[in-house]
């Protein structure tokens, strides 16, 4: 008998090979296999995804920087995380477009719009475009603002050598991936509530730099002056790209859904 895996010659009695650490696997899959190991691999006990998930709330120095430094079996890699985000994001537009399709109108913040101006009435048109891209292409927009982001904290921490670029970019997958996993989860129980839904998603901004926040004071082991002084700059540097990155989108949006430039 072989390894299915590695081809190591396997003694018959053998649940788990012993050279690559696969399990056995004799039976042909079934729904109930399918179920089992599926439950196997992601809620028993020494799962490393349950543990990757507490311990990047209580401790995510030893998460984050144990992978840095050449622990890779105790946590998930940071790969498979974002995996994992990209799918609970995935699985959130799928039940907002199925079964709440109007949750992101926010329509009771335009109650007097009656008495609106044109330009303000394109803001707002704007707006709720924005909110409903955002939402629903999340995940892409997560992609894409990870290298920013991983530039923004090397830069802030230029001038410590601890870790490289590629290192701020894992720091940011796990970060970015456990703040994903956990408003997914949170905007799923509400979806049903537009306005609880709504003030949710203004929160979230605040919670996601305090967590990003909190991650690399445990990282640099921080003093309370040097954090503040970290997150300001941080700050600074975030909104100078967002800035830049909502002029060109504004831009963009003029061209390809208004008459204005012909106009």
């Amino acid at each position: 008998m072989n390894c299915k895996n590695c081809q190591s010659n396997l003694r018959t009695d053998f649940s788990y090979c012993p050279d690559c650490g696969a399990k056995v696997i004799r039976n042909r899959l079934t729904v109930k296999n399918l179920i089992n190991d599926a439950t196997e691999r992601f809620f028993n006990v020494d799962n490393t995804f349950l543990k990757t998930f507490k311990h990047l709330f209580t401790k995510p120095d030893k998460v984050i920087g144990g992978y840095i430094n050449g622990v890779r079996k105790k946590y998930l890699n940071p790969i498979s995380y974002f995996t994992i985000a990209l799918t609970f994001g995935g699985l959130f537009v799928y039940v907002y477009t199925e079964f709440f399709p109007e949750a992101l109108d926010f329509d009771f913040r335009y109650e007097n719009s009656s008495s609106l101006t044109e330009a303000e009435k394109f803001g707002q048109d704007f707006q709720k475009k924005w909110n409903t891209y955002l939402f629903k292409y999340q995940s892409l927009f997560y992609m894409a603002m990870l290298p920013f982001l991983a530039l923004i904290s090397r830069l802030v921490f230029i001038n410590k050598k601890q870790f490289n670029l590629s290192e701020h970019f894992i720091i940011n997958i796990y970060a970015y991936s456990h703040l994903s996993i956990i408003i997914n989860i949170i905007y799923m129980l509400i979806l049903w509530n537009s306005k609880l839904l709504y003030y949710v998603s203004m929160f979230n901004l605040v919670f996601q730099i305090g967590y990003f926040t909190r991650v690399f004071y445990k990282l640099y082991n921080l003093t309370i002056k040097q954090t503040i002084l970290k997150l300001l700059l941080f700050l600074v540097l975030f909104a100078a790209i967002c800035f830049l990155m909502m002029i060109v989108i504004g831009v963009v949006y003029i061209a390809l859904f208004t008459d204005t430039f012909k106009k």
